[in-house]
C-alpha cells in the first residue's frame, strides 16, 4: 500500500504522467436520470353520448379527466357515468364528485383527496 500523501490528495501532485488516464473506480455506482412522469387533466364538456369515447381513451392514456355534464340530458348523462365506472373498474381507478354536475375521474396512479 502506498504512503499516503497530501498533495496528491488534493490533486496537487505533478509525479504523474499528464497523458495518463485514471481508471474509474470499481465501486462507482452509475446513477440513470429518468425523467419524472408527466401528468395531465383534461377538462370535457360532453354534447352527446359519443363524446364518452374520447374520454374514456384519454383515461387508458392514464390521463384524469373532469367532466362537466350541464350540457347533456339527464339519461344520458348516467349512461355517460355508468359507462366511465366501468372503463375505470377496468382500469383500477375512480370517479369522484365535484359538484351538481361535474365529476373527476382518475386512472390508478391519481390520488383525489377532499
Amino acid at each position: 500500500m502506498p504512503k499516503f500523501n497530501l498533495a496528491n490528495f488534493f490533486g496537487m501532485d505533478t509525479d504523474q504522467p499528464e497523458n495518463q488516464i485514471d481508471k474509474p473506480a470499481d465501486n462507482v455506482v452509475l446513477m440513470n436520470r429518468q425523467e419524472p412522469e408527466t401528468s395531465s387533466i383534461v377538462v370535457f364538456e360532453p354534447v352527446n353520448y359519443t363524446d364518452v369515447d374520447t374520454i374514456a381513451q384519454k383515461l387508458l392514456e392514464d390521463s384524469a379527466v373532469i367532466i362537466k355534464l350541464d350540457k347533456l340530458d339527464n339519461n344520458s348523462a348516467a349512461r355517460m357515468v355508468d359507462f366511465l365506472n366501468g372503463v375505470l373498474f377496468a382500469i383500477h381507478g375512480s370517479i369522484n364528485r365535484l359538484g351538481r354536475n361535474i365529476f373527476i375521474c382518475s386512472p390508478k396512479k391519481f390520488q383525489v383527496t377532499e
